[in-house]
């Protein structure tokens, strides 16, 4: 398992940068602009102006520290390129995410189907030129150690859609549980990834016993 080395002020709740073998991740800055526009474009696939991703940009700065001066969870994207080259490859990040648990139990409460619970969800895009590198475990890795570590969380999820199996597959090397669910309702709710502290933790014991 990849953990990412970083220097932490427990007073707050933002996300420093962190460090992996081959990766960099870090917040976004203004002299992002045109990085991420082809980042939105290629890894997001969602047509897009400059200006449309500057006032993105803009919100974005804005909300790091409007959370963090509130205490709430680091949510937003968060930057990824490449330790040596700087190159950018990618983004991962933190979002709510609403997760109706029941509809994946067959003996749940039929009136209790459309009820969710609101989880920290975790998502990755990278770069298709970076695609088969690693990059997105590699990331998602780090910021699952940071969540559980310096967090405190006690489990983190991340939703896709049923023919994303990439996606899917890094879900796996991550150590989640991935459940379908056997339904077409609620039709933006297909594939959920789940690992908890618990499990995550017996993981990383028995990776250091190697």
């Amino acid at each position: 398992m990849l953990i990412a080395h970083c220097v932490v002020d427990y007073h707050l709740m933002g996300i420093p940068t962190l460090i992996t073998p081959r990766l960099l991740i870090r917040e976004y800055t203004q002299q992002d602009l045109n990085s991420r526009h082809q980042l939105t474009q290629r890894a997001f696939q969602i047509t897009c102006s400059v200006d449309s991703i500057q006032q993105w940009l803009d919100w974005t700065l804005a909300a790091y520290r409007g959370l963090e001066r509130l205490h709430q969870p680091p949510y937003g994207d968060y930057l990824v390129s490449l330790r040596g080259s700087q190159q950018v490859v990618g983004s991962i990040g933190f979002v709510p995410a609403l997760v109706p648990w029941n509809v994946l139990d067959a003996t749940a409460d039929s009136s209790m189907l459309d009820r969710v619970t609101t989880e920290m969800g975790l998502f990755w895009a990278i770069d298709p030129d970076f695609w088969g590198n690693g990059y997105a475990t590699e990331a998602a890795n780090a910021f699952v150690a940071y969540a559980f570590e310096t967090l405190k969380l006690k489990q983190l999820v991340a939703t896709t859609e049923r023919d994303n199996l990439p996606s899917q597959r890094v879900m796996t090397k991550l150590g989640m549980q991935v459940l379908q669910n056997p339904t077409q309702e609620p039709f933006w709710f297909e594939v959920v990834g789940l690992l908890t502290y618990h499990d995550w933790n017996l993981i990383r014991s028995k990776i250091e016993k190697i």
